[in-house]
C-alpha cells in the first residue's frame, strides 16, 4: 500500500475513510455512473464534476482501486456506507452493526 498520511482520506482495502472531516470528498466512478458525493454527514450520488474546488478532494476511483471492483465502503461521520455500484437504482446503504 502506500502512504497516503498526507492526504484527506485513508485507503484499506475496500473502505474510504475521510481523515479531515472538514473537507468533503468527491469520489468519481467511472463514466456509466453518478459520482460519489461524501460529506462528514452523509454519501449520496451526485452530478458534481470533479473541478478544483475549495475544501473538496477529488479521487477516481479506477486509481484507488486497480482491479476491477464495483464494491467499497465509505466512512462519514459515525456511519459506515455500504456503494455497490452494481445496483444501479439504490447504490448506497447505511451498514448497521
Amino acid at each position: 500500500m502506500f502512504d497516503n498520511s498526507s492526504l484527506t482520506y485513508s485507503v484499506n482495502n475496500s473502505t474510504i475513510t475521510l481523515r479531515d472531516e472538514k473537507k468533503e470528498l468527491l469520489l468519481v466512478t467511472p463514466p456509466k455512473y453518478n459520482n460519489i458525493h461524501v460529506t462528514r454527514y452523509n454519501v449520496e450520488l451526485t452530478d458534481m464534476k470533479p473541478e478544483r474546488r475549495a475544501n473538496i478532494k477529488v479521487v477516481y476511483l479506477h486509481e484507488v482501486f486497480k482491479r476491477e471492483k464495483t464494491f467499497f465502503f465509505v466512512k462519514a461521520g459515525d456511519t459506515e456506507y455500504q456503494v455497490d455500484l452494481k445496483f444501479d437504482e439504490s447504490p448506497i446503504t447505511p451498514m448497521k452493526f
